[in-house]
Formats: C-alpha cells, structure tokens, sequence
C-alpha cells in the first residue's frame, strides 16, 4: 500500500471517538444510575439489619440446629427472617426490617428464646449424664468390692473352677464399667454448652457504592462498544455509497 493510501485505524478510531467525547459524559452516568435502581430493587432493601450469632455447642438435635425447624418456632415475627446454619455448631440469625426498635426487639426476642431452649436441652443432657455416671460408680464401687472379696479368699483357701469362671466375669465386667465411666467424664471434660456470640442491629449496607462504580465501568465499556460501532457502520455505509 503506497504512503498517500496508508491508513492508521487506530488513531482514526480514537480521534472518532474524541469528536464523540460527550457521550463518554452521557452514557457511563444514566448506567451507573440503571445499576443503582436494579440493585436496589432487586435486593428489596430494608432500612435496618439485626444479626446474631449463636453457638450451640454440644447439642446436635435437628430440632434445635435444623434451618426451617428453627424459623417454624416464631411464626409471630413480622419483619422478615433468615436462618442460616452457616458451619457445623453456628447458627446466623438475621431480621430485616424499616424500623430500627421493630428489629432489635424481634432479634432480641428471638435470640433469648432460642438460647433459653438450648440451656434448657443442655441442662436436661447434663443431667441425664450426671445421672447415669453416678450410676455406673455405685456400679464399679460394688465390683471392687467383690473382687476385693475374691481375693480375700484367694489368700485364705484355693477358688473352685466355678469361683474362678464367676470371678473372670466379675473382673470383665468391672472393666466394661470402668470404660463406660473414662468415657462418660471425657466427654463431661469436651462439653461445650450453648452461648450467644453476638447480637446487633445496624443501619443495611445499600451497595449503593459497588452499584455506581460497576455502573460507571460498565458505561465505559459501552460507550467504547457504541462508536465502535457507529464508526464502523458510518465508514461501510460511505463504502458502499
């Protein structure tokens, strides 16, 4: 291609579109907006948040950590509820709402019932556990005392065949007793009972930021894509003309 025929498109092209500079002031704008009213639409934005966390230890009943079966226990709650179990032992509580002493009295309200009723099962484990440890010790204190018998005798006079089986079996349910009692104390030792970690209500994060700039950014791209375009459809119609 001689030197008069020679063509730069990309210096055509940025001088086109600094000729068309104005729409880089127009478009980027009206999207950025665009993007603002969808998110904030489309997010149903309530004024305020509350957001608890609670712990539930030890406690593993589908009833207490299940999602759904948590939310059907507050059918009353006006503003709008989310549970979530967002790892094994946590459960994220969120209320949304537009009035701020709306939402922190249903968090609350939420909250100390909730926490109530994992004290509650907690107790009733423990106790139930208490329980059956005591049991198991008057248990193995009793064993140890007819070994202790057993052996007694042993010193003074030879054990028959039948005294020997029935000591065996004493012995090796003394053992089974004794594994049951380690286990039961090193799980009281791992226990972790139920708390609250936290609770607050704040003003909602509107994403009223994220949206312009993604906007602004967005615009850009189509401005660039626009008079691409029309530079492109401006120089074919000129062709073939």
């Amino acid at each position: 291609m001689s030197a008069d025929k020679q063509r730069f498109v990309l210096y055509e092209y940025l001088l086109y579109f600094w000729k068309k500079k104005i729409l880089f002031l127009i478009v980027p704008p009206i999207v950025a907006l665009a993007t603002f009213l969808g998110v904030h639409f489309i997010l149903d934005h309530a004024k305020y948040t509350g957001k608890a966390v609670v712990f539930t230890g030890s406690i593993s009943r589908s009833d207490l950590t299940n999602p759904d079966n948590i939310m059907a226990k507050f059918p009353n709650v006006k503003n709008q509820l989310d549970i979530v179990v967002t790892e094994d032992k946590y459960v994220k509580i969120t209320v949304k709402g537009n009035d701020e002493k709306s939402v922190q009295k249903d968090l609350h309200y939420i909250v100390t019932h909730y926490n109530e009723e994992l004290k509650k099962h907690s107790k009733e484990r423990l106790d139930v556990t208490m329980e059956t440890l005591n049991d198991y010790e008057t248990q193995m204190k009793r064993l140890n005392t007819l070994a202790q018998n057993y052996d007694d005798k042993f010193d003074t006079q030879s054990l028959g065949i039948d005294q020997i089986t029935s000591k065996a079996e004493l012995l090796q349910t003394l053992a089974d007793v004794t594994e049951k009692v380690n286990k039961i104390k090193g799980d009281l030792i791992f226990y972790e009972e139920p708390s609250v970690l936290s609770e607050a209500v704040a003003p909602s994060k509107t994403y009223a930021k994220e949206a312009i700039a993604s906007g602004l950014v967005l615009g850009v791209f189509l401005t660039f894509m626009l008079l691409t375009l029309m530079k492109y459809l401006f120089e074919a119609r000129r062709y073939y003309q």
